[in-house]
Formats: C-alpha cells, sequence, structure tokens
C-alpha cells in the first residue's frame, strides 16, 4: 500500500508535467480552469494524486509517520527516472548524488 502511495503520487506529478503542457497561462483565469477541467492528462493526474492520499491515509493508520514519510523519499528516484525517461531532461551529478544520499538515508533509518 504504502509503495502504491508512490507510485500514485509519481504517476500524479508525471501526468500533471504532460497536462501542463496542454494549459495556455496566457488566458484569462476562466480559460485556464476550464483548460484544467477538459485536458484528460491533468485530470488523470489529480485523480493519480486522490488515489495516492487515500493509500496514505491507509498508511499512517498502520505505520509510524516517521516510517512511512522516510520511505515515501523514493518519489525522489522514481521522478528523476520519470524526467529521463519521458520529459528527456538532463539529470546532473549533483543530483545523482544527491539522490544516493537520500537513499543511503533511507536505507540507514529503516535498518536503525
Amino acid at each position: 500500500m504504502l509503495f502504491g502511495s508512490v507510485l500514485m503520487t509519481v504517476t500524479g506529478s508525471t501526468l500533471l508535467k504532460l497536462g501542463s503542457r496542454s494549459v495556455s497561462f496566457d488566458a484569462p483565469l476562466f480559460g485556464i480552469l476550464l483548460s484544467y477541467i477538459t485536458t484528460p492528462a491533468l485530470l488523470a493526474g489529480f485523480a493519480a494524486y486522490a488515489i495516492g492520499a487515500f493509500l496514505w491515509v491507509y498508511c499512517l493508520s498502520q505505520f509510524e509517520l516517521s516510517y512511512v514519510t522516510f520511505v515515501t523519499s523514493f518519489q525522489y528516484v522514481l521522478l528523476l527516472l520519470a524526467s529521463i525517461f519521458i520529459f528527456q531532461e538532463h539529470i546532473s551529478m549533483m543530483k545523482w548524488a544527491g539522490c544516493v544520499v537520500i537513499l543511503i538515508g533511507v536505507v540507514m533509518w529503516m535498518k536503525g
């Protein structure tokens, strides 16, 4: 369930990024809101976030807050992978190093 929450959050972020490409933020506020509710990727992204939130609440009821918070740090790694494979973004060595530090911290937290 916890990994499902993480996966839904990453999916939601990815879909919102994809959907944001079709929104004209130069339009009047009503036009922006209309494009929000008529863009399938945005709607799917919001739905993924909602599912993730429900899973998150369930996980909070089953595990310690400190545990679920640290496990969700895997989102950073998954989002980097989505950035590379879906959006063809360049990830610097410094960002990769930061990810490694986060993962080492998560492993240390879970072992300790």
